[in-house]
């Protein structure tokens, strides 16, 4: 993005005439100044200019909010039937998910009979824990978890719930199993978020280093020794959610993409060619970008982008030419009309 087109783009906003993307774009300049996203009151001067041309520094992932749920009056006998059958389905369920716990806690007893350390952070801030292999993990609030005190030879593993961040330490010889619910998450070391509701209704996996592995436990067999079924391999940026009623697996990039620890370059760019940008994002995030109109190869970038998440860099490369992005699994896909050859 050159200064001729910052400028155009700051009085399409100004006068109305920018589109959604470009709005928000525009605004968090604004919050980069002054720490205020909206309702800015845009001063046509220099100055302003000047200083949003200087501090393009922040994030543009604007917080989704969740909306909440109402419930229905129950009208008539219809929607009383209905909320009936709806208690019944809910309860049967956390009853049998309460019966199948029990039966893993069995299971589990008789695979360790020296017992298992457990740990619950009943604080408001998350607790650190170190293994005897050099693992740590920190356990956010309400969590808990079970390990034993010295790892198997074959295998490491630690049972969990609620939420928390793993830093396994490496041990090729020696796998790393994170175990919550009808889920188990297969690591050799790497880091990597685990959170699983308090239903057992959904676990959701987040890499951040490395690669892991997330399947199905088999719960016919022993809750550890028992045969894997289907499942993904993420890799860093990555998550997975699982959620038990229809034991499917859905895949997707993290809120907060970080760069990987290998990557040692730097986004400053003079009239570099767009996909030269794109294959430096590519490398830096483990995150693929397909390119649906073969006009942007023709496309220059100018800016420095370095300190910027990765979300930022994306809107403001979209902005510069003329493109838009979306979020397609794991993968990122660049769209529009393109441009000319500068």
């Amino acid at each position: 993005m050159n200064k001729h087109h910052f400028h155009t783009l700051l009085s399409r906003y100004r006068s109305g005439d920018c589109t959604e993307q470009e709005r928000r774009l525009v605004e968090h300049w604004f919050a980069l100044i002054d720490g205020r996203a909206a309702d800015h009151s845009y001063q046509e001067n220099q100055q302003t200019e000047d200083r949003l041309w200087n501090a393009i520094q922040g994030r543009t992932q604007p917080a989704s909010s969740l909306k909440g749920r109402v419930m229905p009056f129950l009208l008539n006998w219809r929607w009383a039937a209905a909320a009936v059958f709806f208690f019944m389905v809910w309860g049967g369920y956390h009853f049998n998910r309460k019966r199948a716990d029990r039966v893993d806690e069995e299971r589990v007893a008789g695979r360790f009979p020296q017992g298992l350390i457990t740990k619950t952070n009943n604080s408001a801030v998350p607790v650190r824990i170190s293994l005897e292999d050099g693992s740590e993990i920190s356990l956010s609030p309400k969590g808990s978890i079970q390990y034993p005190t010295t790892f198997s030879d074959g295998r490491r593993e630690v049972f969990l719930k609620g939420k928390a961040f793993f830093k396994v330490a490496k041990n090729p010889e020696k796998p790393f199993f994170v175990y919550t619910g009808a889920i188990a998450t297969q690591v050799l070391g790497t880091s990597f978020w685990v959170d699983i509701a308090d239903s057992s209704n959904a676990v959701e996996v987040s890499v951040v280093t490395g690669k892991v592995s997330v399947f199905q436990r088999n719960e016919h067999d022993d809750v550890i020794a028992g045969e894997t079924k289907n499942g993904v391999v993420l890799s860093p940026n990555q998550r997975v959610m699982y959620t038990h009623e229809n034991q499917s697996f859905v895949t997707s990039l993290v809120d907060e993409p970080v760069m990987l620890q290998s990557y040692a370059g730097r986004f400053v760019f003079d009239d570099v060619p767009l996909t030269q940008v794109l294959e430096a994002l590519e490398k830096a995030y483990g995150i693929e970008i397909v390119l649906e109109n073969e006009r942007f190869k023709n496309c220059l970038f100018t800016a420095d982008i370095n300190r910027q998440p990765m979300f930022t860099k994306l809107d403001l490369i979209s902005a510069a030419v003329n493109a838009r992005y979306e979020v397609k699994g794991t993968r990122i896909l660049l769209s529009g009309k393109g441009c000319s050859a500068h």
